[in-house]
């Protein structure tokens, strides 16, 4: 991520373009009410898919075969502390997460159709690295919400630049609002709007998905399903776009009624990755109190220490937004890169990023953090 720049008011450059074009500047184009998910458990019996976070209570899966899913990618790694490995008692501490709770916070404006159905496609692998790469035991919920807090149908994205350094970067939408009079949230303000205000979207009955670790390739492959409809969570959302807001109202309370179970805190890592094509538009004096929400979510595991991030976003305006403060919080291993022009996106803008970078930086993460006592 870029640093605050040192400011000086040469060459100032102001671009305009509207909310959810996923427009840029030509020269700065870059490639880089249902509480329970669907649960797969591990293959052998009593163990399947159903609408429950309890994978007892769900219907034999079977153990498929490898054309089902696939393989996918073996990455080698170490589940635990090394220099304590076979020994026992107070004076070993083992290491190692026991969960995964991964959300995608998914842009839903009007210019999203290609990026949703691109990263649709690359997903599969993805998810194989995932399920092949951390060890067996280790519960996966995955879950995708919107951009959404508060609806505007249209708006306008302005963007100011000195010496190539983003200084301004501001955003309206219906009537010529700021976009801060589109901040409603599900405390004061809720709206019924499936995906909206950090609600889990609810995709074919369930707002997650539950897998274990070393599933069968079959389970693996109704991940697949399950999320190539879900990261399709449509264009007709507001294009006034708060993905920094969604992510910390996913982890709070208030939206229990849809989110039931999708989070752990002690012994989880939480995955936080975002697709959007302008730049996060939460207001910026609500930085601080939304981080605090992530922050108390993940407070018996560590705070930010057992959190990833990163995603696709707009670069140029992270170090001005909500979302860069974020990012500053969760530290070093951030992945980020910036959406193509829609014409340019295929799959695989988005595969190496995910199955490559972001799989593996979730397996150390994982690796490193205590488990519950």
């Amino acid at each position: 991520m870029r640093p605050h720049a040192l400011l000086r008011p040469l060459c100032v450059l102001t671009v305009s373009v509207p909310l959810g074009s996923g427009c840029t500047p030509p020269d700065r184009q870059e490639n880089p009410a249902v509480t329970g998910g669907i649960s797969v458990g591990l293959p052998g019996p009593g163990t399947g898919t159903g609408t429950g976070t309890d994978s007892s209570d769900a219907a034999d899966h079977g153990t498929g075969d490898e054309s089902a899913g696939g393989e996918g990618t073996k990455l080698d790694v170490n589940f635990g502390d090394e220099s304590t490995a076979g020994c026992a008692g107070d004076s070993c501490q083992q290491t190692g997460c026991v969960a995964v709770d991964l959300l995608f916070v998914i842009d839903n404006s009007s210019s999203m159709e290609p990026y949703q159905a691109a990263l649709a496609e690359a997903f599969p692998s993805f998810a194989r690295a995932i399920v092949d790469g951390l060890p067996a035991g280790v519960n996966i919920h995955v879950g995708v919400t919107s951009t959404e807090m508060g609806f505007s149908s249209s708006g306008m994205n302005t963007i100011s630049y000195v010496n190539d350094e983003a200084v301004s970067c501001e955003a309206t939408g219906d009537d010529d609002q700021p976009s801060d009079a589109f901040y409603q949230t599900p405390a004061s303000d809720p709206t019924d709007t499936n995906g909206a205000q950090g609600r889990l979207y609810e995709n074919g009955g369930a707002r997650y998905f539950d897998i274990d670790a070393a599933a069968a390739p079959d389970a693996v492959a109704d991940l697949e399903t399950w999320f190539s409809n879900a990261a399709q969570i449509g264009e007709f959302g507001s294009q006034v776009e708060m993905s920094m807001a969604a992510a910390a109202w996913a982890t709070d309370p208030v939206n229990e009624a849809t989110n039931a179970g999708f989070l752990r805190d002690k012994g989880a890592v939480l995955v936080l990755f975002f697709i959007q094509d302008e730049h996060d538009q939460t207001p910026t004096n609500a930085a601080e109190s939304l981080l605090d929400k992530i922050r108390a979510a993940k407070q018996e595991c560590g705070g930010f220490e057992c959190i990833v991030g990163g995603g696709f976003v707009n670069e140029d305006c992270l170090p001005l937004t909500p979302l860069g403060a974020l990012f500053d919080a969760i530290g070093e291993d951030v992945i980020t890169a910036t959406l193509p022009a829609p014409a340019a996106v295929s799959p695989e803008t988005f595969e190496a990023a995910l199955r490559d970078t972001l799989a593996q930086v979730i397996i150390d993460t994982c690796d490193q953090i205590e488990p519950p006592a």
